[in-house]
């Protein structure tokens, strides 16, 4: 089973980069109901490279006809660099700088998804996108990527769940 906020604390903490520790947090999580402002206040103790785990708790289906209900989850992670200024050089060098790391947490996946380690092998490879993200907090700037999961679903009824 994927633990997306497990499994990408363990990234963070692993990632020379990111560098996440339980004293000097890199580490951030979220979902699309998150309000921008509180992961915002959380974001005020941070400085350097950050990674913000997102669990969208949206998912598309699909049916094969052939009596397999398929489920595919959504995900994203942010890798974002703290910036001193606006200007668009200094934004496209954070954002170069933070597609660099994210092309590694996509190796890893990768390496993870072809040995099904830490539920990766329910990961769609060809889901992977990434876009340009920030700013968020104090002049963050990076990348996001985005990622589904495929996964089978159970479609029978439950009776104990029905009158």
């Amino acid at each position: 089973m994927y633990d997306h906020f497990t499994y990408t604390e363990k990234l963070a903490r692993q990632l020379i980069p990111i560098s996440h520790t339980n004293t000097d947090s890199h580490f951030f999580r979220a979902t699309l109901q998150t309000e921008l402002k509180e992961l915002t206040e959380k974001l005020t103790r941070a400085h350097g490279m950050i990674m913000i785990a997102i669990d969208e708790k949206t998912s598309d289906f699909s049916f094969n006809q052939y009596d397999s209900m398929m489920e595919r989850p959504s995900y994203s992670i942010v890798i974002a660099k703290q910036t001193k200024a606006t200007d668009t050089d200094t934004i496209f060098q954070a954002q170069q700088e933070s597609k660099g790391v994210i092309l590694q947490v996509i190796s890893r996946m990768m390496a993870d998804y072809q040995r099904n380690i830490d539920g990766c092998g329910l990961i769609d490879p060809n889901s992977f996108k990434i876009d340009g993200f920030g700013p968020i907090g104090d002049l963050f700037y990076g990348v996001i990527l985005d990622f589904n999961l495929n996964e089978g679903i159970n479609y029978k009824l439950n009776p104990a769940m029905w009158k």
